[in-house]
């Protein structure tokens, strides 16, 4: 898949194609035996595309994306945002991440919660930022400017916090499965303001999830994973028009894309895989 326009880096960095090369990673668990979280997993993500990691618990989904945001470091292999080390891509302001809980500070009204990390941030040679106030609009959070979080519900939160995360215009946008505790009418509602959002700012978005209808609606590209060691096991293209409304979801050419992404995943589970035993290794 080609991005014919990706882009360009306000950080100074080149363009933000991530790549994950024979990445290992291994925990000693407290019985002193081994979980292996990654084996040999290569993974590159294009320049302002989409991507979705999905897989059961335990396949190495938010390992991988903690080690593309530099919260973890590899035993084996090697991984590059922007063309440099994770960390040196996120000293140079070009990764946001959107966790699980929206984390917004309970004493700051919404909008004053969204621009803080501008407030905070040193910024070195980038592009201006955007109008937060139009952003919050965008995300349906107009009427919610100066409310506390508080006063807002977990959807409404969560939609602010990804607001927050945009609103620094960074190169590369981690989330670890950000809709997770939502229901599935405000689940879909925020993968529409979800998409808005990333076609204003043109992020390269990497987004975990455990949801196979979420994982096509937003994708350009899937990486389906699966456990026990964690691996990536199919790259899946999807290949749907833009924009993605809700109308999209009952369509033949969608179901046909979850149930491929179903059937890669039933695959690994019938066909475990058992890397040798290296000594020294696991």
């Amino acid at each position: 898949m080609t991005i014919t326009a990706p882009h360009k880096l306000g950080s100074g960095l080149r363009e933000p194609e991530i790549v994950v090369t024979g990445a290992r990673r291994t925990y000693e668990l407290a019985d002193y035996s081994h979980l292996v979280a990654l084996h040999d997993v290569d993974v590159t993500i294009e320049a302002g595309s989409f991507t979705s990691v999905i897989g059961p618990s335990g396949c190495g989904k938010s390992t991988l994306l903690r080690i593309i945001g530099g919260l973890e470091t590899l035993d084996e292999g090697d991984v590059t945002v922007c063309g440099v080390a994770p960390r040196e891509a996120a000293a140079a302001k070009a990764l946001g991440l959107v966790p699980q809980k929206p984390a917004l500070l309970p004493w700051l009204d919404i909008f004053k919660n969204v621009t803080l990390p501008a407030r905070v941030n040193r910024r070195h040679n980038r592009s201006p930022l955007p109008d937060m106030e139009h952003l919050l609009q965008k995300a349906g959070l107009g009427d919610a400017i100066h409310k506390l979080p508080s006063q807002l519900s977990g959807g409404m939160q969560q939609r602010a916090a990804i607001v927050r995360a945009f609103g620094l215009r960074p190169d590369v946008m981690l989330m670890d499965e950000p809709f997770s505790a939502l229901d599935e009418f405000t689940r879909e509602a925020l993968q529409e303001q979800l998409l808005d959002l990333w076609d204003e700012t043109k992020s390269t978005v990497v987004f975990v999830t455990h949801s196979i209808s979420e994982a096509v609606r937003l994708s350009d590209r899937i990486v389906v994973m699966a456990p026990r060691p964690g691996r990536v096991v199919d790259i899946i293209d999807v290949d749907l028009p833009r924009p993605r409304s809700a109308a999209l979801i009952k369509t033949p050419a969608f179901h046909a894309y979850e149930d491929l992404v179903r059937e890669r995943l039933q695959a690994a589970f019938e066909k475990p895989h058992h890397p040798a035993t290296e000594k020294g290794r696991v």
